[in-house]
């Protein structure tokens, strides 16, 4: 038989993305947080024979671990401090289980509102998950100590995370987001003085700007990041004129090296930069390199447009829409289904089942096949890891920097790959609990297994009630209310306005929220991210026109009726003919402008 008679396996082109860790720049900070924060109470305990109370507060500091992600100082406090209040309050409802029936119910109750905090913006989201989590973990501490003991220590272990990230204010500029955003510029300027090792440069920065601003490990979406997002995007124009000077032999003018340099350092300390004024230069080069230049500073100082105090859209996603209410019920049908069998079969620590179920489906979190694909090798990988330092390493203190080694990768792993992280977090859970429990390496497989298969049935069975519209038709709908809303505050129209503002948000919540999921999605993770720019623009739309009814800011009549007349046309042909994103962008940007002025 020859060669060309064999099959050819052609593999999907969305498998090497899903199996392949994003190249993010290790943040030290929450490895230094993570690690001292699990490390530290296992030193204590061991040193005062206090082996539980250290066991909970290193799982309260891996609580407090998990939900701190790179991003501004402010943005790190209030996410990991609202998961320490919400994580602390699921742990003390499943430690407070009189029984495993009362553990069934409590984590069954516990997940209705973990499900709906998804809808009300990134922190709440984060802090609902691991109120969800940690309850599950709870039901399945075997310790000694009183209810509030152990509430206590878990909380302390939270604190001792938190206080070592607010010990990280000197160090709050020095973000991978934006050291990879102004990398571009700074390689840019480099490729000038030599070409051909600079332009390498080039390719490897805007390739790590992409993964860091638009990689799966992290689904944060603060404004800083937005801004970096619309910078990566308008940077492109920049890049191609700059290389095509290089490829010339010719050189730019002085002040766009001096903006390159500015744009580099603004973006490293969230500076404003002044405005640009292109020069009279006869190149068509020298033009086109202007002209980007001009049109990305001007697109970061609107997006820097202040806030209106009392306002901001994270406050008012406070309803929920029926994809919302199908999450819940997927959600209380696997738990269900989880904590039904462990009772069934009378297993002896059922609740690793329940956990994989809630890791799993956690809202927000992007294609739950290939969750459950890579929680079930991670967890794997993990259990065997565990398995070989249990069975070689004396426990005590020998173990420690094993544990501490863990906790310094975990926010790594987090960042990098959902797989990596499950097997970092899985051994790392696995190392703590045998300092006071039994190890069961063969029950943990089994459990995590069984979770995954329940996720994947439930799944797809109740797969018809989260399939939604295409995406020119979901955002067809957000245009036509924000058009709505843009319409009334423009006009100077009060009545009514603040119930059409709460559900243009909540449109534009559920429309990010899918994104969101999209884009954590290796499948559609592309064409979710050509439509990325449109959804921060339609929500920066909305700031703008609610930013004049609260200043009650006139706005000439006929311009007012022109962008409202071109949103519904938009709306119009987002419906009936295939709009590109780029298009829309573009649309978008200009209504944003005439709104503002």
């Amino acid at each position: 038989m020859t060669t060309e008679a064999l099959p050819r396996l052609v593999l999907p082109q969305w498998l090497p993305r899903l199996l392949r860790p994003i190249p993010i720049p290790a943040d030290w900070t929450r490895a230094c947080a993570a690690s001292i924060g699990v490390g530290a109470p296992q030193v204590v305990g061991l040193l005062t024979g206090r082996i539980d109370e250290a066991v909970l507060a290193s799982v309260g500091a891996l609580c407090a671990s998990f939900s701190d992600l790179t991003g501004s100082y402010r943005y790190r406090l209030l996410r990991v401090g609202l998961a320490a209040i919400l994580g602390a309050l699921g742990f003390a409802a499943g430690a407070a289980a009189p029984g495993p029936w009362w553990a069934a119910a409590i984590v069954l109750a516990v997940a209705v509102p973990s499900v709906l905090s998804s809808r009300m913006g990134d922190l709440w989201s984060s802090g609902g998950a691991h109120m969800l989590t940690f309850c599950v973990v709870a039901t399945g501490e075997k310790s000694t100590l009183p209810l509030g003991a152990q509430v206590w220590w878990f909380f302390a272990g939270e604190l001792l995370v938190l206080a070592i990230i607010a010990a990280t204010w000197p160090f709050r500029g020095t973000a991978p987001a934006r050291g990879a955003v102004a990398a571009i510029f700074e390689t840019t300027l480099r490729m000038f003085d030599s070409p051909i090792t600079a332009r390498q440069e080039l390719t490897k920065a805007l390739d790590n700007a992409h993964d860091v601003l638009v990689g799966g490990g992290s689904m944060s979406r603060s404004r800083v990041r937005d801004r970096l997002y619309l910078v990566y995007t308008y940077a492109t124009p920049i890049v191609e004129a700059s290389v095509s000077l290089a490829h010339a032999g010719k050189q730019p003018p002085e002040r766009a090296r001096e903006a390159l340099r500015t744009l580099a350092r603004c973006m490293r300390t969230g500076d404003v930069p002044p405005p640009y004024q292109p020069g009279v230069d006869e190149s068509p080069l020298v033009r086109a390199l202007d002209l980007g230049i001009a049109e990305l500073i001007a697109a970061f100082r609107r997006t820097k447009h202040p806030q209106v105090s009392g306002e901001h859209h994270e406050r008012l996603r406070l309803t929920f829409g029926r994809s919302t209410w199908a999450q819940v019920c997927r959600m209380l049908l696997c738990l269900a289904l989880a904590e039904g069998l462990g009772l069934a079969t009378g297993m002896a620590e059922p609740y690793w089942i329940a956990l994989t179920v809630a890791l799993v489906l956690k809202p927000n979190s992007g294609s739950v096949l290939a969750r459950v694909l890579l929680r079930a090798v991670g967890t794997i990988i993990g259990v065997l890891i565990a398995f070989a330092l249990i069975a070689l390493v004396p426990a005590g203190w020998w173990l420690l920097p094993f544990i501490v080694a863990l906790a310094a990768k975990l926010p790594v792993a987090l960042s990098r790959h959902y797989g990596l992280f499950s097997a970092v977090v899985t051994a790392l859970v696995l190392l703590q609990m045998s300092q006071n429990q039994q190890f069961l390496p063969t029950a943990r497989l089994v459990d995590t297994v069984v979770g995954c298969g329940i996720v994947l049935v439930v799944g797809f069975l109740l797969r018809p009630l989260n399939r939604g519209p295409a995406l020119p038709g979901r955002f067809a709908d957000a245009v036509e209310a924000v058009s709505e809303y843009v319409s009334q505050s423009l006009a100077g129209v009060h009545h009514g306005r603040s119930a059409l503002r709460r559900r243009t948000y909540r449109q534009l919540a559920d429309l990010r929220a899918a994104l969101q999921q999209q884009l954590m999605d290796p499948t559609a993770a592309a064409e979710a991210e050509r439509w990325w720019p449109a959804i921060i623009l339609l929500e920066r739309v909305v700031d703008a026109a609610t930013e004049k009814a609260v200043r009650n800011d006139p706005h000439d009549l006929q311009e007012a009726q022109r962008l409202v007349s071109t949103m519904r046309t938009t709306t119009r042909q987002l419906r009936t003919t295939k709009v590109p994103p780029a298009e829309l962008r573009e649309e978008l940007e200009r209504i944003y402008t005439g709104v503002g002025s």
